[in-house]
């Protein structure tokens, strides 16, 4: 029986998995290599459920408000109430979550989100619901969604191999699109069917789904120091390592951009553009975001099938010089389908954007400082995505809601220009 060359020494991260011992005439791990190690499937079919409902009560919580009260400036309101909870949760739960079973803090936190998304259901079947409900429940949502982020993204580095750490980002981004995708379909549909009250119901079960898949990934705990430090020194150390770092600092500023002029007005405002200057009803207006998934997955799976990409910084920043006309042509698009197809295109755009960022920040970034630098990065999107969305129902109101899209694009592509012609430490990061 042939023997096989001794193993070199394991140069991965701790925590992470290392790929089998492939023979030297072996054809290469194909894309879809991942799924055979039960603990990422499982982790996939968790993300994928968590991002269904994710996709799913962003919708149906602006449409709720809008329907109970008929002001966008509202519906910026309820945005705001989801999101603004990462302000105070997402940084602490980065440092719990380097210290912590990152699992059962998804697993908790999904439970928490279930038992609000019932109130949200009983509320409404028994018509006790109103705006300030509709905005209190969201505002409760917003902590368990918070508390989620930082140990969910965290868990990748931990089960997928160094070498393929950009195709396990890039499988469960098309997993978190296919989500988010069939989560506004479903949202529109189940509010079409069984009204907010059986929509909300439906999405508290999904998030029990999300649960029991979760408690089929099986995580090696990386060891830890000593001596741990306190809480704020933990934080205060992610936060040097992050902002010490140009190439990540600059990564950081795009994300607060995006989340502020991309993201909190693209949530927001579409729904009120759809029903009130397209004049479509619950189930097209959800398809509409949906649009934006297809787009995101498509791109998804161009790049999960690149086994090697160089210059991904570059790629990155010449992608969000086009991110800031579209959401232009958005705000200024009178017919729906024109508007379906411009929402693909953007999503393509994110589908960019999105496995980029991951990709460029967790392969920059040792395990054991995972969770705080993604709650940072968390933060600095989750956490704008709500300013984002009260400035837009604001705007909504001044100059209306179309408008206020066409001026975050000018903001937006400003941006994308500045960080063009000034970020070459990220453009440079690979």
């Amino acid at each position: 029986m042939a023997q096989t060359a001794p193993t070199p020494p394991s140069t991965a991260p701790p925590g992470s998995r290392e790929a089998p011992a492939q023979p030297s005439d072996a054809r290469p791990p194909g894309v879809m290599d991942l799924f055979r190690d039960a603990s990422f499937r499982n982790y996939w079919a968790a993300t994928f459920f968590y991002f269904l409902v994710f996709g799913a009560q962003r919708f149906a919580f602006v449409l709720l408000v809008l329907e109970l009260t008929e002001r966008a400036g509202l519906a910026g309101a309820v945005g705001f109430a989801l999101g603004i909870p990462a302000f105070f949760v997402t940084i602490p739960a980065g440092v719990w979550a380097d210290r912590m079973d990152r699992r059962r803090m998804v697993v908790v936190a999904n439970v928490a989100g279930a038992a609000v998304l019932t109130v949200v259901a009983v509320l409404s079947w028994t018509g006790a619901m109103n705006a300030w409900f509709a905005l209190a429940t969201a505002l409760a949502v917003g902590f368990a969604t918070a508390a989620v982020q930082p140990p969910l993204t965290a868990i990748v580095q931990m089960i997928v191999p160094t070498e393929r750490l950009m195709n396990g980002i890039v499988l469960r981004t098309m997993g978190q699109n296919l989500a988010q995708f069939f989560g506004t379909v479903f949202a529109g549909g189940a509010i079409a069917l069984f009204d907010f009250g059986g929509a909300f119901a439906l999405q508290a079960s999904l998030y029990l789904v999300a649960v029991a898949f979760m408690l089929g990934v099986r995580l090696e705990r990386p060891a830890q120091p000593a001596a741990r430090p306190g809480m704020r020194e933990a934080a205060t150390e992610g936060m040097r390592f992050v902002f010490g770092d140009p190439a990540l600092r600059g990564l950081v500023i795009v994300s607060i951009f995006t989340g502020l002029f991309m993201l909190g007005p693209t949530f927001t405002l579409i729904p009120e553009v759809a029903r009130t200057k397209l004049g479509v009803g619950p189930a097209l207006n959800g398809l509409l975001l949906a649009y934006t998934s297809i787009g995101m997955l498509a791109m998804s799976i161009f790049l999960v099938t690149r086994r090697e990409m160089t210059g991904k910084g570059n790629v990155f920043v010449t992608n969000l010089l086009v991110a800031g006309p579209v959401i232009c042509v958005l705000g200024l698009s009178p017919w729906y389908a024109f508007t379906a197809v411009v929402m693909v295109v953007w999503g393509l755009g994110g589908g960019i954007y999105v496995n980029m960022n991951q990709t460029l920040i967790q392969s920059n970034t040792p395990n054991e400082m995972m969770g705080r630098v993604m709650s940072i990065y968390s933060l600095s999107i989750a956490g704008l995505i709500p300013l984002g969305a009260l400035l837009s129902g604001i705007g909504a109101e001044l100059i209306g809601a179309d408008r206020y899209l066409v001026l975050s694009g000018v903001i937006l592509t400003g941006c994308a220009v500045w960080a063009f012609l000034t970020q070459h430490d990220l453009r440079a990061l690979d």
